[in-house]
């Protein structure tokens, strides 16, 4: 696993792409729903769910394995996972299976370890189109938070320059 101070920043196409995501809480409803919004199929491991996933998965949204993680093969098919059970043993191992099986993995409780991380994102209508702000501040999420609502402020308000520099 990485340290993503050095980490390249990407946008990933998740349209119809499997991503799993382990543990059942709101850390990994508020993921997977934005890996939903993205076009992602999602399929959750997770003996239990919050209300949100639970409404998710009898909604048929997502697929629902009614278990703890049991190892690889609940990666199977995944282009991208990520964990947040609460139990950071359970996690190291997700993230562990992940990385053998070469997929990138987010792991919630261990942001040094983790071979990806999810950033702090909004998307702003400017009058020059749709723009996505994102921002990483090395596993300082208040700070990222703090950088992309600033980012997003002066693009709603018109106070950032949008003037195209590149031909």
């Amino acid at each position: 696993m990485g340290d993503l101070k050095s980490a390249l920043p990407v946008v990933l196409d998740l349209t119809g792409r499997l991503v799993v995501a382990v543990g059942g809480g709101p850390v990994s409803a508020r993921r997977v729903r934005a890996f939903l919004d993205e076009g992602a199929v999602v399929r959750v491991v997770a003996p239990w769910l919050c209300e949100d996933l639970r409404d998710l998965a009898f909604a048929g949204r997502v697929e629902w394995v009614e278990r703890d993680y049991a190892g690889p093969s609940d990666l199977d098919g995944a282009w991208f996972a990520h964990t947040a059970t609460g139990e950071a043993s359970v996690d190291r191992e997700v993230a562990a299976d992940a990385e053998a099986l070469r997929v990138w993995c987010v792991d919630a409780t261990d942001a040094a370890g983790t071979t990806a991380s999810v950033t702090a994102r909004a998307d702003v209508t400017t009058p020059d189109g749709r723009v996505t702000v994102s921002a990483y501040a090395a596993g300082d999420p208040g700070l990222a938070v703090t950088v992309r609502d600033g980012v997003e402020r002066a693009l709603a308000t018109g106070t950032l320059d949008l003037r195209r520099t590149r031909t």
